[in-house]
């Protein structure tokens, strides 16, 4: 089925409501409009078109705000759903992939650094967004889908309307506080529709006739949500009971430090906490929903994290040291949710990248060690101590270590004396004192490889 867009000039919401896609000859018409600013009367143009098209028969209507968040489960779940479309099979419908396929062929020419593993993050959260929000909105039906969002519009949000105008739904974007700022390189296949003058304004909710029981304030979080849930808490995630240790270095691989063998001092290592990161998690309204840390990899804005601090929020807002400003991003272009890893990247040039562990010698217990993170948004704090232990957790080999951390620590990093990274704080016990775990730098290496500075 070939699109043409906009086939009809229209003026606004109302006209929105009006007008229908169709297909003749194998050429399906598509409104995808794009409309800023506001005016007197828009919140009750909005709610008459919500009534209007709502109880068309002849349409399917959806308004959403923003764009649901894609958690660990669904993360493992839709990459694994995104690597069997890669390998031919049929998991989605032949429209969707076709459309899919164009919009993952616009951001591969939009991006920089652009790999095989930052584009099927992307496809997988695409096909997320798709069976949340598309869900039986087909034109195949006969009957005319229309999609309108009222929520922030960021680069990712503004691809996948694409990608849905490109399945034959009509599409209206309401951004009354001004245009969103994407690349010049994109191309621009909406209609712009100027409401009035732009500035801060609030859109009415969209209100179903079926009306949800609301949750009591203190209802308990769902078991599945409690990882993100105690992330952003700042409390300690319960780990399963571990299994026994992997093999320790024998004695002989020890490496007992030598004077001059350049190991630093605590002040200086403590020095190397302006490569480390504190990270804000906002929800969709804007509201800090917790803290985590992370760490600079790469001199372009890539910074390492873990993915239960970044699975769970909508955007963030991170903070470097000796810096005044807060780089905002929703940018989340990499992730491993077994491993719990995963990068941002902010707009910003010519940071100071975190040195990593070579593996020279094998980690053993009692070796020294210093973590620096933001417990409990204490930003940037440094701690010491030592590795205790090797464990494996859920199938992931960890660094046990004694180097206190609290919630708001993970995503921080673990130092040898060398001021290499060793590690990435990840977890601690619920029960006990000092008994935390990082995921090791065997991990992170293969994760991290094409976003560091060679």
């Amino acid at each position: 089925m070939e699109i043409r867009f906009n086939p009809m000039k229209i003026t606004g919401v109302g006209a929105f409501g009006n007008v229908r896609g169709r297909t003749s000859a194998g050429i399906r018409s598509v409104y995808f409009i794009l409309c800023t600013g506001y005016y007197d009367g828009l919140s009750e143009d909005i709610r008459e078109l919500d009534r209007k098209l709502s109880a068309d028969e002849h349409c399917i209507y959806r308004r959403v705000t923003d764009l649901p968040v894609m958690g660990v489960k669904e993360a493992a779940e839709y990459g694994e759903k995104c690597e069997r479309l890669c390998r031919g099979e049929s998991v989605i419908s032949p429209e969707t992939e076709k459309a899919l396929k164009e919009i993952c062929s616009i951001y591969r020419n939009l991006r920089k650094n652009m790999n095989p593993t930052i584009e099927k993050n992307f496809a997988a959260v695409l096909m997320f967004y798709s069976d949340r929000i598309l869900d039986k909105m087909t034109c195949d039906s006969g009957k005319c889908p229309k999609l309108v969002c009222s929520g922030r519009i960021g680069l990712k949000e503004y691809l996948f309307f694409h990608m849905a105008a490109l399945m034959g739904i009509d599409v209206m974007l309401l951004c009354p506080s001004g245009l969103p700022q994407f690349p010049e390189e994109l191309e621009r296949v909406y209609e712009h529709i100027r409401l009035g003058e732009c500035g801060s304004y609030a859109i009415p909710p969209y209100i179903t006739q079926t009306v949800q029981p609301v949750p009591a304030a203190n209802a308990p979080v769902p078991a599945s949500t409690g990882a993100r849930a105690a992330a952003a808490a700042g409390r300690h995630i319960p780990l399963p009971a571990p299994k026994a240790p992997v093999n320790t270095p024998p004695a002989s691989n020890v490496h007992t430090s030598q004077a001059g063998s350049g190991e630093m001092s605590y002040e200086e290592l403590a020095s190397l906490a302006s490569s480390v990161v504190m990270i804000n998690l906002h929800n969709s309204r804007g509201k800090v929903i917790g803290t985590g840390s992370g760490m600079i990899i790469g001199k372009d804005g890539y910074i390492l994290t873990n993915f239960h601090v970044a699975g769970g929020a909508r955007f963030f807002s991170v903070q470097l040291e000796n810096d005044d400003t807060v780089y905002r991003t929703n940018e989340l272009i990499k992730y491993h949710p077994s491993l719990d890893l995963a990068i941002l990247r902010i707009d910003r040039q010519q940071l100071s990248p975190m040195k990593l562990y070579s593996g020279k010698r094998e980690l053993c217990r009692g070796q020294r060690v210093v973590a620096i993170g933001s417990p409990l948004g204490l930003f940037n704090t440094v701690s010491d101590g030592i590795i205790s232990g090797f464990r494996e957790i859920n199938g992931v080999d960890m660094i046990q270590f004694t180097a206190p951390i609290s919630g708001g620590s993970s995503g921080g990093a673990l130092l040898n004396m060398y001021g290499e990274v060793i590690g990435i704080s990840t977890a601690g016990f619920s029960k006990g004192q000092n008994l935390n775990l990082a995921v090791g730098y065997k991990d992170i290496i293969p994760f991290i490889s094409n976003f560091t500075d060679k």
